[in-house]
């Protein structure tokens, strides 16, 4: 039975039971995964814990606060209430201080260093363009310049088998990006045509019904390629590095350069022996490091976890944090606001394993280093600005080749 619509854009969800204080960002996390209805929140406190929420919705939203209330009780009792609490652990601290930056954003739209087309995604100007290469070029040269090394360039479309292969659509449904497109035969053309048509030329959800292809998705990052390729093979001692468009659907863009849906990662991927790839991630970190610093940023680099969905996310954020598999570089971008640019991560055997990569001695090791290109740059303008004469020499002249 379809409930009724909210039709108070803010509504008070209550929780069953009162949450712990120190999970509060463990639901913010969530929240915005949880209901597209659901476009801003506060936590509301009590003696005892967070008792409530307090929402503002979008307008016209499909919920009733009923199923709202339901949905979010649900997930903090399966997913927030099971998890430890985390002090953040830094393991490094560049040169450079935070300072007070306001968001460059407006400026640069204003500049045409920027356009955004629609929530999510990003176009980019010269400057720019430039900007994201040169920095591009400094993390590639760390992987090209590391033993066994080569690149690849490897097309957006994966099979949806490789993720299926390695269990991904169980601990990240909500990331997902499918690819479809009309099933090729000329009665379905004429039919997508004549509906198209009927509908005033627009592509309504009844169309997709024509659609049939489902054998690809579109990338979450492009290590997947990587482990695809040398699937079935023997590796000794291998750096793998390349350069993609990724997609991840993370709930809420209204603005911004934070996140896209559509972004472009340098990856590199080291597969051989555990004591090779945990040194191949140890010197790809210390070299990251001195390029930060060479950038003129403030930033740090702590453990961190992947945002898992559903019943596994306790024992693999818990085995991501205890095992520190995961770190990420972070960047202020304003006061009381950092992103992460980049992660560096340690898989065991996982992949070697699920895509029979071997060893003489068993399953080889993997390990990654990613690079979100868009977001790095972002980081860099907020704090140096978009006028190119007062950025860092090195990247000045890096940029003007």
């Amino acid at each position: 039975m379809t409930q009724p619509a909210v039709a108070d854009p803010r509504v008070r969800v209550p929780l069953s039971r009162p949450l712990p204080v120190r999970l509060e960002a463990e639901l913010g996390k969530r929240i915005h995964f949880i209901s597209p209805d659901v476009r801003d929140f506060e936590f509301v406190r009590g003696d005892e814990g967070i008792e409530a929420l307090e929402l503002t919705l979008v307008p016209d939203p499909t919920d009733s606060v009923a199923h709202l209330t339901d949905k979010i009780n649900r997930v903090v009792e399966r997913e927030v209430r099971v998890q430890r609490s985390w002090r953040p652990k830094v393991l490094w601290t560049s040169a450079r201080r935070s300072e007070q930056w306001s968001d460059p954003l407006p400026e640069m739209e204003r500049a045409g260093l920027v356009h955004a087309p629609g929530p999510g995604t990003m176009t980019f100007g010269d400057l720019m363009i430039r900007l994201v290469d040169h920095l591009d070029r400094q993390v590639r040269a760390i992987a090209l310049g590391m033993p066994d090394s080569t690149e690849y360039r490897y097309p957006t479309l994966l099979p949806m088998d490789v993720l299926e292969r390695q269990h991904y659509f169980e601990s990240f449904p909500h990331f997902v990006m499918f690819v479809s497109r009309l099933h090729n035969d000329a009665d379905n053309y004429e039919t997508f045509l004549r509906r198209y048509r009927e509908a005033g030329r627009r592509i309504t959800p009844e169309i997709f019904s024509l659609c049939r292809d489902d054998r690809y998705c579109l990338p979450p990052t492009m290590c997947y390629h990587t482990f695809n390729q040398l699937a079935g093979t023997s590796v000794d001692r291998r750096v793998v590095t390349s350069r993609g468009k990724s997609f991840r659907f993370e709930s809420r863009y209204e603005s911004g350069l934070d996140r896209l849906w559509d972004f472009t990662i340098r990856e590199t991927v080291f597969l051989g022996p555990e004591e090779y790839v945990v040194d191949a991630r140890r010197r790809f970190l210390e070299a990251a490091f001195a390029l930060v610093d060479q950038w003129g940023l403030a930033a740090r680099c702590e453990v961190a976890n992947d945002h898992f969905f559903g019943d596994a996310s306790k024992d693999s954020v818990l085995s991501q944090r205890l095992m520190e598999l995961k770190y990420e570089l972070v960047v202020d971008v304003a006061e009381g606001r950092s992103i992460a640019v980049g992660s560096f991560n340690l898989h065991g055997s996982h992949f070697g394993e699920v895509f029979d990569i071997s060893r003489d001695t068993g399953p080889s090791h993997t390990g990654c280093v990613g690079f979100g290109l868009e977001r790095l740059a972002y980081a860099f303008v907020t704090q140096h600005g978009t006028d190119e004469r007062n950025w860092p020499e090195a990247v000045r002249v890096g940029v003007a080749r």
